[in-house]
């Protein structure tokens, strides 16, 4: 009897450090896979994957979700130019558009929002939908839908016969992004901008962008971000743009914050302006200095 009793705690032990040496060299996100089907939930910002720490780079949504029943909050803001330098505090004391946005994650793959920016008094919904990968995968492929309102008072128009249907405009986008490394995470968004009402009546209402960015992880608490957009004609008549859109930023991560710096040439932060109606100069003094707060729960 006190045989098997040995040979049975032997056999417990022996497995326990099988068990222990398999799992040495995976990832704190690889751990948690590994104790729960859906782990995310307790993870701090700052211990996730670099394609999954944030839901936007500059003004571009990337190819991350929200995990299931997590919600977040972002605060953004686009200040001046640094064309104002010391007198305006290089575009600190002038504020070109603000929004907030209030995110949440219906399930795993599944997130949407709606926000309010000051720029044309906007509110905007979207949804994104992760087709392919997951929080950890290296590829991920995800769909966004977004609906945007301009909602200034008629009057502001100058149009007659004035419809609220003008007000509206759309934005199509597959984000596909790969994480290259555990520092190097890049991604390309084709997208497609639809305005119910253009200026111009040879315009084409629906105006094709190309779209990418890079993020790069110093520590698991700070990276630094590149994006750019550009319209891409296709045969179609569209907005004659010199310039891409571009922004450069800076990430810092605690556990439930993150903070972004930015400085990017255009002065918004809705699909539809920042990617085809704002006309940006490639000047550093027409940058504009931005910053997000985003708080998840």
């Amino acid at each position: 009897m006190r045989f098997k009793t040995v040979l049975f705690v032997l056999t417990a032990l022996t497995l326990n450090v099988n068990a222990q040496l398999n799992t040495d060299s995976l990832s704190n996100s690889e751990h948690l896979l590994l104790l729960e089907p859906e782990p995310f939930y307790q993870l701090p910002l700052s211990d996730l994957e670099i394609q999954s720490k944030t839901l936007r780079i500059v003004n571009l949504q990337s190819s991350a979700v929200l995990p299931k029943g997590s919600f977040e909050v972002a605060i953004q803001h686009r200040f001046g130019a640094l064309e104002g330098g010391i007198d305006k505090l290089w575009g600190i004391d002038n504020l070109n558009s603000m929004r907030v946005g209030f995110d949440y994650g219906i399930t795993n793959h599944f997130t949407a929002g709606i926000g309010r920016s000051s720029l044309k008094k906007t509110f905007n919904g979207f949804v994104k939908y992760k087709l392919i990968g997951s929080q950890i995968s290296k590829f991920n492929l995800t769909y966004l839908a977004d609906m945007a309102i301009d909602g200034r008072s008629e009057s502001d128009w100058g149009l007659t016969p004035f419809y609220a249907t003008h007000r509206f405009m759309y934005t199509h986008s597959l984000l596909m992004s790969c994480k290259v490394s555990e520092k190097l995470f890049v991604g390309l968004n084709p997208t497609l901008v639809h305005f119910n009402y253009v200026q111009e009546t040879v315009m084409s209402n629906d105006i094709p962008v190309i779209a990418g960015y890079v993020r790069v992880g110093a520590t698991k608490h700070l990276n630094f971000t590149f994006e750019a957009s550009q319209i891409v004609g296709l045969g179609l008549t569209v907005p004659q743009k010199e310039n891409p859109s571009v922004g450069i930023g800076v990430e810092y991560f605690t556990p439930n914050h993150a903070f972004q710096i930015s400085l990017s040439n255009t002065r918004s932060f809705n699909e539809p302006y920042f990617m085809v109606e704002d006309s940006p100069s490639n000047a550093i003094n027409q940058f504009c200095l931005g910053f997000n707060i985003v708080r998840r729960w």
